[in-house]
């Protein structure tokens, strides 16, 4: 119904508003029309983790959002705030990766770690699902708080790290603090 020639003379805002009336079609429609700007994206940033089904998941949820905030009376065009939007996602992304990439690193690297996972008395599916949780629970750590829960781990005192990091007690209270609280987040 909106495709082929139909798709130019159908507009964005339009499409938009038939989607937010309960036409779902209508979505289809305009995540096509944008399609190519998400393969586009997809071949200017390496994704480690994301091949191309992934990567267009991702981009159906930002066009999803977008929609929702969308507000042509501000001046910009839909086009231009996915894109934008687009963009910040695949930051997200990138800078995941890199954080998971960084702790994974620095817990492989050092041997003292290994006694935070006793393999002789778990289960493989346990040890499995262990290790997709701390992966959750690290990309929810800010660069911050990741290099104050890896000093701890590492056994180093808070006075140590407020040297170290050149920061407060109460810079570093607070960043346990919410590790704590992320880490529960990730375990449930």
């Amino acid at each position: 119904m909106y495709e082929g020639t139909a798709k130019h003379l159908i507009s964005d805002t339009e499409l938009i508003t038939r989607f937010n009336a309960g036409d779902s079609i209508s979505f289809t429609a305009l995540f096509k029309r944008y399609l190519p700007l998400v393969h586009k994206m997809q071949r200017q940033y390496y994704f480690k983790q994301y091949d191309r089904e992934d990567w267009e998941q991702e981009a159906r949820i930002v066009c999803l959002k977008v929609i929702r905030q969308f507000d042509e009376n501000n001046g910009a065009t839909f086009g231009s705030f996915f894109k934008i939007s687009l963009r910040n996602r695949a930051f997200d992304i990138i800078r995941r990766e890199k954080r998971i990439e960084y702790v994974n690193e620095t817990i492989t690297s050092d041997e003292e770690n290994e006694v935070l996972v006793d393999y002789s008395r778990s289960q493989p599916d346990e040890c499995a699902i262990c290790h997709t949780q701390i992966d959750e629970f690290l990309t929810y750590c800010s660069p911050f708080e990741l290099n104050v829960f890896d000093l701890i781990v590492k056994g180093r005192t808070r006075s140590e790290i407020k040297i170290l990091l050149k920061c407060d007690q109460r810079s570093i209270d607070g960043a346990l603090s919410r590790c704590r609280k992320k880490l529960k987040l990730a375990m449930k």
